[in-house]
Formats: C-alpha cells, structure tokens, sequence
C-alpha cells in the first residue's frame, strides 16, 4: 500500500474510533477513563499535525459570527488556494479533531472555529488551540454568550484571547477595531496585527453600507488607499464585521480585494444565521433560530426596521445570556424594543407569557404569547398574507424552524429552501383548540362578577393527587358559599353569592394543559376580563402546606397556567397557589403529580385547600371593592 494511502487509513480508522469512544458516554467505567483517553487523543493528533508544516493554520473565535466569518475565509481563500474548512457550527474539541485529521499535506490553508465553552472541560481551550497550533486568529466580537459561567465581559475576552496569545512571532491577528475588548487583544499579540471595522483607526474600513431588505448586504471596503464595492448575500449591517475579518484575512494572505469581493458574492448566508427563505405562498421568513443572546437582539432588530415589506412581523423564541434584572423584566425589555420596530411580535415557548407585561393596552394584538409552537402555527395559518416579512430568533431548542416547515411545503413534493432538520409531519392545529360551549341562558347567570377555576384533571382517579388540589380548594370554597354543584357540559359548576354579587365556580371537564382556550371562551361568554378571574392551583416549588396569593406574573412552569395565560394574552390573572412540594424520591415530576397522596400527607394538603379557600374568598372580597 503506498504510503499516502496508509496515512490516509490510519488517520480515517482514528476518527471512527473517536466517534464511536469518544462521542458517545457509555458505561460508568469509560466515563471516568474518558479524561485521560482525550488526552491521550489529542497527543496522537498533535503528533499528526506536525506532519502539516507547510498548511496555514486559521482559527476564529468570537462571541457570535464564527461560523458566518469562517464560511467566508474560506471562500475567499479558495479563490486561490487549496484548503480545509471545518465543519459549520461545529466548534467543539471532536470538531477540532476531525478538522485537523481531515486535512491533508497538499492543502494550503485550514480553517476552523473556536468557542470558551464553559469552565471546566475535560480539555481546556488552551490545549485545543496547542493542538491546532493556528498561524492566523480572528476575533469577532465579545458579548454575553457564556457569560453566567465567565462572569463578565471582560472574563470571556480573557478567554477568547488565548487564541491571540498562542500565536507565533511570524502570527497574524486579525482583530476588531470597534470592539474595545477585541482591539485590546493587540497587546497580547506576538506578531503582525491587521485591524477592521468602521473605526478610522482600522486598517481594513468598511463605509457606505446598506442593507434594507430587499436588497442585500452591501458595503465599500477600503484598505491602504484601495477601495472595492462588495455585494454580498447577507441580510443584516451587523454582519459587516465578519465581512471584513474574511477580507483582511485575505489580504493577510495575499488574496487582492477585489477577488475576495467575487468570492464573497457567491457565498449564501448560514442556515439558521439570518437565512432568508421564501414560502411558496409569498411570505417571506429570515431565520436567526441558533441561538437568541439578549445583547445580540438590537442589530437584528435595526435591520428589521429599515426592511420594506407589507407586514413586518418578529417571531422570539426563549432568550438568553442576559445579565441584570429580573427575567420578566427582559422579555418585557425586549418585547418594547420589538414592538417599536415593526409590525407584530409574537413570543413562543415556556416563557414567552413575560412579554405581555410590554402590552401597551390590554387590548394591544401587536403583541401576543404563545405556548407551543404548534399553537403558534395555528394561528399564523390565518394570519400571514403573502408579502409579510417573519423574522424567526430564537435558540436551536426552540425548533421554531417547524413555522418554516409548515409554510414551505408544496403539495408537489419539491424541497424546502433549508433542509435543516425540517418536521415535515408538522401538521398546524389551531391555538384556540379546546371544544366549544354551547350556552342555553342557564349555564351563566346575567350579572355574573367573577369567575373561580379549579384546576385539575377530570375523573375520579385523580381525586387525592397533587394536580387535583385546585379542584378540592374550589370545592370547599364552595362549602362555605353554601353552594351547591351540579354537572354541564362545560364540567362542574356552582353558583354562589359573595356580598350580593353572583360569582361562576367551576371545576372543568377540560384536561388541565388544553385549559386556556377553554376559560377564555367562558370568561368572554359571561362579559369578564382576565382581571375578573380567580384560578387555584398546585405548585411544585411550594413546600407542602404553604399558600400563596399573587396578582398577577408568569406561569412558573405551570403548563395549565401556560395555557390561560396564552389564551387571555395578559398575565393579569389572579391566583391562589396551593404547595405541592417536589418529588423527594426520584419519581418523575409528569407521574408524581398525578400520584396519590399517601395517608399521611392528606391531613395536611385537607388543612391547606382549606386554607387556600380561605384566601380565595378573601380575594373576591376585596376585587369587589376595587370595582365599586
């Protein structure tokens, strides 16, 4: 076998090993000896890259645009050399590894990303870069993205700029000019430094930019009294550092500047990096669904609002990586921020209820929550018009990329735009999906002042368990309104009087997570706002025996809770909620709160319903007065 061959069959029964060890945590016994197997890993591998002399070695790093940036230094240095790029999004160790196996002697240039992580791996950044041993380091920018791990800005700049530090004297780092923690960078920099940005200062400038959608990205580049008019397929200004990191990256490495523009005009965006992709109907999505940093939000919504379109509408999945203040009040940030720059905002997701505290009225449409995303679809289904712009940011746990799913299918079988991980057996349901109440002038009394739901699952199994104690609570209440229950359709009802004013108890027939559309429907039946509402519920994070009132607020994880919220579209709904406690003996939090209590729980959680009744009537009491 020739020699080449034999390398190249050495190196390929490597990486399988890795991904059948080393991916994948089996028993007990390899987890503990995985450390030490990494180790002994990225030695053979270190040993391997030194066999790549003559290749260049560039590594990129940053806290958002890395693979953005790395996709276009590729393409601008294969407009005139041969090289690697590693695999995109993929910037953990194994990826480094297979990036560095993967690359042979005859290329010229290898390309691969970089992330900090988090404190703690089995291999520090350091010993990655060691191993990659890179010539070039690009730094983007630095943001928030790990920061609950690092701390602070300054504390992820540290780390990220091991990568400058570990060049070689006859290095280049290529570093943003108009970032402060980037450009300090310089200082921890052995060799050559080539600035860019829209800075004076920067070696490589970028002016006369322009990105209003429909058109794309485009910008004038301008290095040592040379200038050239780069058109790209980018959506967004925000994208013009990574532009320029690939272009001085190019200049670093002789390409001209004018052949990296005609590179860099035939490179597509990144699948889920504002990706745009056009629905078959006419609308028309932008989807930044990988991750939804807090301090990444801003550009993106800039670029929103300079976009022509006939309805501009921002899709926000969960949000991360913020620092400062309580979550609620950074949805709510976020969701003003939004609101002024288009035409609707939609929330999705466990948490989305937070934003509704930016409704401008209570009547606002221009902002909505969501709970699930097939609730979402639902709704879209008749709502988005061809023409409409969607922008979609969120994480990639989100999935929101299933909206894009249900508008890109074409009864002829052709493909979607992007065939990232597409649920094409998404089948949109509508959000208001609980079963109507039809009404004969008994079930709601004229004059009704105010609403009380139990919550809790229909059917005598479920008496006694810790999802059921709003239905207990409620029938107490009932017990000292001396009133009486009697089953309809929409479950059971009593109807009681509270200083003179008729007041709707009900526990429903409805399953407790498909409540909302359901309470809705009734609270708009008998003329009541989400304020006029009273439900009792369990809470988990409420140690057994505890009670508490609150106003108003998010859901706390509560599906049921989710589901009215989302419903109403206002967390202005009272609740009284009764603790449950958390599983203490490794019982699946889904089955232990549909678990009997056993005999020695019951006289408490009997004490507490009693209790929550209590401050249940208390509660009707002084609503009552608020109204007069």
């Amino acid at each position: 076998m020739p020699t080449s061959s034999r390398i190249i069959d050495v190196r390929n029964r490597v990486w399988r090993w890795l991904r059948l060890r080393l991916l994948h945590i089996g028993s007990g016994t390899w987890k503990r000896l995985r450390p030490v197997a990494l180790r002994v890993v990225v030695w053979i591998v270190s040993v391997y890259r030194v066999r790549l002399r003559r290749v260049v070695f560039i590594g990129v790093t940053g806290s958002c645009g890395k693979t953005t940036t790395t996709g276009m230094v590729a393409a601008v240095l294969s407009s005139q050399y041969k090289g690697y790029k590693g695999p995109g999004n993929s910037n953990l160790l194994k990826a480094v590894i297979r990036t560095l196996l993967h690359t042979r002697r005859g290329d010229q240039f290898c390309v691969q990303e970089f992330t900090i992580g988090g404190i703690g791996e089995a291999i520090p950044l350091e010993e990655q870069i060691k191993m990659f041993q890179p010539q070039m380091g690009v730094v983007t920018t630095v943001g928030d993205d790990h920061i609950s791990a690092h701390g602070s800005r300054e504390a992820i700049a540290a780390e990220k700029g091991k990568l400058i530090s570990m060049l070689p004297q006859n290095g280049t780092a290529i570093l943003n000019a108009d970032d402060p923690l980037v450009l300090a960078m310089q200082s921890r920099c052995k060799g050559r430094i080539l600035t860019y940005g829209l800075s004076p200062d920067a070696l490589l400038r970028a002016e006369d930019i322009r990105d209003d959608w429909p058109n794309r990205l485009s910008l004038t580049v301008l290095y040592e009294g040379e200038s050239v008019r780069v058109h790209t397929q980018l959506c967004g200004a925000h994208l013009v550092p990574n532009v320029l990191a690939a272009m001085a990256v190019g200049q670093a490495m002789g390409v001209s500047l004018q052949s990296a523009a005609t590179a860099l005009a035939t490179v597509a965006p990144v699948p889920g990096r504002m990706y745009p992709i056009e629905s078959p109907n006419g609308v028309t999505f932008i989807c930044d669904d990988v991750k939804a940093p807090v301090w990444a939000i801003p550009p993106a919504l800039d670029f929103i609002r300079r976009a022509t379109a006939k309805r501009k509408i921002i899709i926000f999945g969960t949000l991360s990586d913020y620092k400062g203040g309580a979550p609620s009040s950074t949805y709510a940030r976020i969701a003003r921020q939004a609101v002024e720059a288009t035409d609707y905002v939609f929330f999705v997701g466990q948490w989305a209820s937070r934003s509704l505290r930016a409704k401008r009225h209570a009547d606002d449409q221009a902002l909505q929550a969501f709970v699930t995303v097939d609730h979402l679809n639902g709704f879209l289904r008749g709502f988005l018009e061809p023409g409409d712009l969607v922008f979609i940011k969120g994480s990639v746990a989100d999935r929101l990329l299933r909206i894009v799913s249900a508008w890109t299918q074409k009864p002829q079988g052709m493909p979607a735009a992007d065939s990232r991980d597409l649920d094409h057996s998404v089948t949109p349901t509508i959000a208001n999906d609980a079963p109507s109440i039809s009404t004969d002038g008994a079930v709601l009394e004229k004059g009704v002042t105010q609403l009380v739901v139990g919550l809790g699952n229909p059917g005598k199994r479920f008496e006694q368990t810790p999802h059921n104690v709003g239905y207990r609570a409620l029938e107490l209440l009932a017990e000292s309104l001396q009133a009486t229950w009697s089953e309809e359709e929409l479950g059971f009802v009593a109807r009681a009087h509270v200083q003179g004013h008729p007041v709707l108890l009900v526990k429903p027939a409805t399953e407790m997570n498909r409540i909302g559309p359901w309470m809705r429907q009734l609270a708009d039946q008998a003329q009541l706002r989400a304020q006029d509402c009273v439900i009792i519920h369990d809470d988990l994070y409420l140690q057994p025996g505890v009670v508490r009132n609150r106003m108003s607020g998010s859901s706390g994880g509560h599906k049921g809770v989710q589901s009215i919220i989302a419903a109403f579209q206002s967390e202005e709904i009272r609740r009284i909620k009764i603790g449950v406690g958390l599983p203490t003996d490794g019982t699946p939090v889904a089955r232990y709160v549909l678990t009997l209590f056993d005999t020695a729980q019951r006289d408490t959680v009997e004490n507490t319903c009693r209790q929550a009744a209590t401050r249940v009537l208390e509660m009707l009491k002084t609503h009552l007065i608020s109204r007069s």
